[in-house]
């Protein structure tokens, strides 16, 4: 399973280089694998926190999707 900071992290860096979250359907194994590939692509790249705009609000709506989700199907 993938950790939440590896699937914020994978999300950002898919941001910074598509301009949108990783599609919800993705498995964990792909999002990681988005972690791992996306990290070596923007590494050193200094002017990537200029696309990073707009990430933080999007991210901030994708997990108040997922809590009303969960909040509706519940976990019993």
């Amino acid at each position: 399973m993938c950790s939440p900071f590896v699937r914020k992290e994978a999300n950002r860096f898919y941001w910074i280089v598509k301009g949108s979250l990783i599609p919800q359907s993705w498995s964990d194994k792909d999002v990681e694998g988005i972690y791992d590939s996306y990290m070596k692509r923007i590494w050193g790249n200094h002017e990537n926190c200029v696309h990073e705009r707009g990430f933080p609000a999007a991210w901030a709506e994708r997990e108040a999707e997922e809590i009303n989700r969960v909040a509706v199907l519940g976990y019993d």
